[in-house]
């Protein structure tokens, strides 16, 4: 009789807490054992246990319920249920007062569309936050995330992610890899920092495989209904195929497949060097088919790899290179616009040409220059080789400069793989 009396007791405790509170409390189980040790009351629950608090439904084999404390140990096929939200474990501790459960064991998350494991986690039922350790990967319908922390909340629909952290967009084949990592859904909004580097995979139409390769302080992405856009911010460089760039901001299209690049823009292409106060790079059935110069605009290209101290040059307010077959075909230069290109004899050098006009056209053939056509307000003169070899640099327009940083694949980050 007195043993009735005690487990009638106890699972009342379990019901009510001394000020009233709301605890734990038992739905079922197969057994009941009830115990004090060191001054606390226990219950040691065996098969199909089921237990409640508020919104959050605890399911386990066994468990053993600290009557004094609200604190619930939970062992074998342990899951934690809140809504939408299902935690599954083999181990772990949840708190009534906190409404905090912890898990050391590897853990699987399931809400809405997304799941997660990792080596260990905490979930907050109350304030709906969840943090994750070891070996953490996050997957829904269209992207996947590893790093080595991570924090989601729930409410906000947002998530940060520190460590080795990568990131599979597998709709438009891109890869981000960093240090750090905050997205915040309902925001449409995500950051990426700590030697950020993108990586998009593209096969041609030729059927060359082209990587797009974008690093820089900060990467941003912004969704919306229109387009996805990716902002890599200070120190940034691009790399893709023939192309290269530095500049202080770039932003990438990827619906239209355009590079915006702005803030000091230098932009290589083969032998040619772009700059200006503005670049803007089209991407056309997979290959660069156009880039336009706005401000300022200047192009130069080294004349002859006998004489590497000799760049012929473009300078105007707008610049445009065409491409044909991964090829310069012509680079127009308007409005004010000004031409410096060197001459040869037999592939000695045989003075320069300098010419201006409203309009100037330079042709390519195979990667060098051609011909080049000047259209109205045409203007020109030649220097003599004897005078151009005393200073060489003396006749270079006015603003150039040949910038000699030229990002490489391997000055960027490395990914994490």
């Amino acid at each position: 009789m007195r043993r009735v009396l005690i487990a009638v007791a106890l699972f009342f405790l379990a019901s009510v807490g001394a000020f009233g509170q709301q605890t734990v409390r038992l739905i079922h189980a197969d057994s009941l054992v009830g115990y004090s040790m060191g001054g606390d009351s226990y219950r040691e629950l065996m098969g199909h246990v089921r237990l409640e608090q508020d919104t959050t439904l605890l399911q386990c084999d066994r468990a053993v319920q600290n009557l004094t404390s609200d604190v619930v140990e939970l062992f074998g096929d342990v899951r934690v249920r809140q809504d939408t939200l299902s935690l599954f474990t083999d181990h772990a501790v949840y708190s009534g007062r906190t409404r905090i459960v912890t898990s050391n064991s590897p853990v699987r998350l399931n809400d809405t569309k997304r799941t997660l494991t990792a080596g260990a986690g905490i979930y907050d039922s109350e304030r709906k936050v969840a943090q994750f350790f070891r070996n953490v990967a996050v997957r829904d319908s269209a992207s996947s995330l590893r790093c080595d922390t991570l924090f989601y909340y729930r409410d906000s629909d947002s998530t940060i992610a520190n460590g080795e952290v990568e990131i599979v967009s597998r709709a438009n084949n891109v890869t981000i890899y960093g240090r750090h990592f905050e997205d915040h859904g309902k925001r449409k909004y995500s950051l990426i920092s700590g030697k950020p580097l993108l990586v998009q995979k593209d096969t041609a139409s030729d059927g060359r495989i082209d990587t797009l390769m974008i690093t820089g302080k900060t990467l941003k992405a912004l969704r919306d209904s229109v387009n996805e856009r990716f902002i890599a911010e200070d120190s940034v460089r691009i790399i893709r195929g023939l192309l290269s760039a530095t500049c202080g901001l770039g932003t990438y299209y990827s619906a239209d497949s355009l590079v915006v690049l702005q803030k000091n823009p230098v932009v290589w292409y083969e032998d040619n060097q772009l700059t200006g106060d503005s670049v803007s790079v089209f991407i056309r059935d997979k290959n660069i088919s156009r880039v336009d110069v706005n401000g300022a605009a200047f192009a130069a290209s080294q004349s002859d790899s006998l004489t590497p101290d000799r760049f012929n040059q473009l300078k105007g307010r707008k610049l445009t290179m065409y491409l044909r077959g991964r090829k310069v075909s012509r680079i127009i230069v308007e409005s004010n616009a000004t031409s410096l290109y060197y001459l040869y004899d037999k592939e000695k050098p045989n003075g320069a040409n300098k010419v201006s006009g409203d309009k100037v056209v330079m042709y390519f053939t195979d990667g060098k220059i051609d011909r080049i056509s000047v259209i109205s307000g045409v203007e020109g003169d030649y220097y003599p080789e004897n005078m151009v070899r005393l200073d060489v640099s003396g006749y270079s327009l006015p603003g150039f400069v040949y910038h000699k940083d030229r990002p490489q694949k391997n000055g960027l980050p490395s990914s994490w793989k």
